[in-house]
């Protein structure tokens, strides 16, 4: 296990402070040039606010909950705004430097490993690989380690980082995806992003262009932040990972939405949120005023028993012996059957839309669900409605 300190040590984040908001002046600065935009994974034109931020506005989709900046910078303020970055260049200096070897063994090697179990599963060619947004070229180095691809190839659209990548000796294409880039469509056996589209003024163009490189049965492989997860339910706009670089906040639902409108068939999707509680108690932490009226997160904050560590094992402990994970919380006394029912109360309440013995959905409940688990949860709130959700890994 690892936790936030450990890819984001707090002395570098404190000293990184001039630096972002220094790139938030250069899009405030640009404001009077945004532009309104549709629904980025179902085109809808009906959305709600869902919060403001430090100047910037984000709304709620009506049709898919994706929630997304509105309005926005376009594509050509973007690009120079991740030129200029100030915030890009500290990290490539400072805190990528610092925090690369855990990085590589608990983000990346598990997630190469993943990959090739991917690839092997549904029997996709070891040829070419492209990965779009390589920034401090940690993937396609761990990846090179494997000597599964014949070729990894980086696309990096931020110099500094460019540089780094072409200084590890990778393969690298100093653009944006969106631009032309010198190789042949359908000539990629894999694309990755990771945390890039989140990133986007036009997610549609960037899957749409990406996609044309890919060929017919290669996989398309996309992580971003899940806008329904429990940091966004509960911290909304106060969320760390809501900020003026990310545009779009897709969910399991609506990231699917996005894939299809662009031929790509959606094989797997799963939410493994490793960081959600810790970031959460981290949040809480450093904002204690949050924490007065809520006896249930006064504990998780301040009982070392109940990190998000121990809820995790917590899950697994449950999945392993086929036991609900509530009966396993109150057997360890991690929580007494009143703050039990207090968290149900709290955390499914009439916020979360209500669903029939019959529907399900692939959603975070804590996000803490091992990986390739499934397990049905069902949770009385106050009023007494059951909810049932089945979250699918």
């Amino acid at each position: 296990m690892f936790n936030e300190n450990d890819i984001r040590p707090k002395e570098l984040m404190k000293l990184k402070e001039p630096a972002l908001e220094h790139d938030k002046c250069f899009l405030r600065e640009k404001m009077s040039s945004f532009i309104y935009c549709h629904c980025p994974a179902c085109k809808s034109s009906s959305s709600k606010l869902w919060g403001e931020k430090e100047g910037f506005r984000y709304v709620k989709c009506s049709e898919c909950n994706t929630v997304y900046m509105n309005p926005r910078a376009p594509e050509k303020i973007l690009k120079e705004f991740y030129k200029q970055s100030k915030n890009y260049e500290f990290w490539n200096k400072y805190i990528y430097p610092q925090t690369d070897l855990v990085r590589k063994e608990k983000i990346f090697r598990p997630r190469v490993e993943r990959l090739i179990d991917l690839c092997k599963k549904y029997n996709v060619l070891a040829g070419t690989i492209l990965e779009i947004g390589s920034g401090f070229g940690t993937f396609c180095e761990t990846l090179a380690q494997y000597n599964f691809f014949n070729r990894i190839i980086a696309v990096e659209p931020t110099p500094d980082l460019a540089n780094t990548c072409k200084n590890k000796g990778i393969e690298t294409i100093e653009s944006e995806i969106e631009s032309s880039l010198p190789i042949s469509e359908g000539s990629m056996d894999v694309i990755v992003n990771f945390e890039v589209i989140e990133h986007l003024a036009d997610p549609n163009t960037f899957v749409s262009k990406a996609s044309r490189y890919l060929k017919q049965g290669g996989l398309f492989i996309c992580t971003c932040p899940n806008g329904e997860s429990i940091g966004a339910f509960l911290l909304k706009e106060n969320a760390k990972f809501v900020d003026h670089e990310h545009l779009n906040y897709f969910n399991p639902t609506s990231i699917k939405k996005l894939l299809k409108g662009h031929q790509l068939e959606v094989v797997e999707i799963s939410t493994p949120g490793e960081l959600d509680v810790d970031l959460l108690i981290n949040y809480f932490q450093d904002h204690p005023d949050m924490l007065k009226e809520n006896d249930f997160l006064n504990k998780l904050v301040s009982d070392g028993k109940l990190s998000g560590a121990n809820l995790k094992l917590i899950l697994e402990e449950s999945s392993q012996k086929n036991q609900n994970p509530e009966e396993i919380l109150v057997e360890k006394k991690y929580l007494s059957e009143q703050e039990l029912y207090q968290f149900k109360a709290e955390f499914f309440n009439l916020e979360l839309r209500f669903f029939s013995e019959t529907d399900t959905i692939a959603y975070d409940v804590l996000t803490l669900v091992p990986q390739e688990a499934v397990v049905q949860y069902k949770f009385i709130p106050l009023n007494k409605t059951d909810i049932y959700l089945q979250v699918g890994m």
